[in-house]
């Protein structure tokens, strides 16, 4: 039951970015979650965030940098306390006006009911490319 109960905190997670409800998204984290981005990007789509404040600071980067065109969530698969979402996004970066898409797997890892480990995997160049001016 637990592992259904990790599936649908996910979908509820990728609810609440949708509308916005940054709040929400740190209500269900660990006060000591790691969220990575992978190396290759631009700020903030790079490195580590750290603890709730960290995540926060993330998606306020996160706002600053792009408008989000398209998010589509469609596939979910879990096992013990761990999910694996797949699905494509399309954001625009508002500094150059450059969009961009790719498919991603994010991997959601839980520990006593909450998120305590998020990591992402995309196409960071085409990211970067978008992002970077000139």
């Amino acid at each position: 039951m637990a592992v259904q109960g990790n599936v649908k905190t996910v979908q509820d997670l990728y609810a609440a970015f949708g509308r916005g409800d940054i709040p929400f998204i740190s209500s269900a984290l660990a006060e000591d979650v790691e969220w990575y981005e992978p190396p290759g990007g631009e700020p903030p789509f790079k490195g580590t965030y750290r603890g709730r404040e960290g995540v926060g600071q993330f998606f306020t980067w996160l706002a600053e940098a792009v408008e989000v065109e398209s998010f589509e969530p469609r596939e979910f698969y879990a096992q013990g306390n761990t999910v694996v979402a797949l699905g494509r996004y399309r954001f625009r970066a508002r500094k150059t006006g450059k969009a961009y898409e790719t498919d991603w797997t994010m991997v959601w890892r839980f520990r006593d009911g909450e998120v305590a480990r998020f990591e992402v995997h995309k196409d960071s160049a085409a990211e970067a490319a978008a992002l970077r001016n000139g």
